[in-house]
């Protein structure tokens, strides 16, 4: 086991259409994003879910408005989790954004490369939302860290997809 699928940030807040942060046509992308959790677990590979996870004060709201907050619906995963090997939490800081599932914006740990270290993880396979945001921000931390990536964008959508 030397690969890992890395699902970032796919969450009802992001992905509902009545969601907090709603990526328009994200949900489209689920049928696709179950598949490769299928393929990755019957290969054995890694799978690997990230969740935004702010306190009710957190100083992003100021951009983005309150979404992805601790003990609502809008933190909860948009698939099954009960094939996923690790949950990856983020942003739960309310004074620091966490865009990466690598790094918060001070460099601060989320644990991820830790984790996969630890599993002899070399190669990666992106997908989720939003592109141009937390998925850049991973892939980008992911090529740094020397891990072999992948961003999959058939299993990514951003807020400016086509609406």
């Amino acid at each position: 086991m030397n690969k890992a699928l890395i699902i970032v940030d796919y969450q009802y807040d992001f992905v509902d259409s009545n969601g907090k942060l709603y990526v328009h046509a994200a949900e489209s992308k689920k049928t696709y994003i179950e598949y490769l959790i299928k393929i990755f677990n019957e290969n054995n590979d890694l799978v690997v879910a990230t969740k935004d996870m702010h306190p009710l004060d957190h100083y992003s709201f100021a951009q983005w408005g309150p979404h992805c907050v601790v003990g609502t619906k809008g933190t909860d995963l948009y698939f099954d989790s009960s094939s996923i090997d690790k949950i990856i939490e983020k942003g739960k800081n309310k004074k620091t954004e966490s865009y990466s599932a690598f790094f918060d914006e001070k460099g601060n740990s989320n644990f991820l490369d830790e984790y996969l270290r630890e599993n002899n993880i070399q190669e990666l396979t992106i997908v989720g939302v939003a592109l141009e945001v937390c998925v850049k921000a991973t892939f980008e931390h992911a090529i740094e860290l020397g891990y072999k990536t992948n961003l999959d964008l058939k299993g990514c959508a951003g807020f400016q997809d086509k609406k």
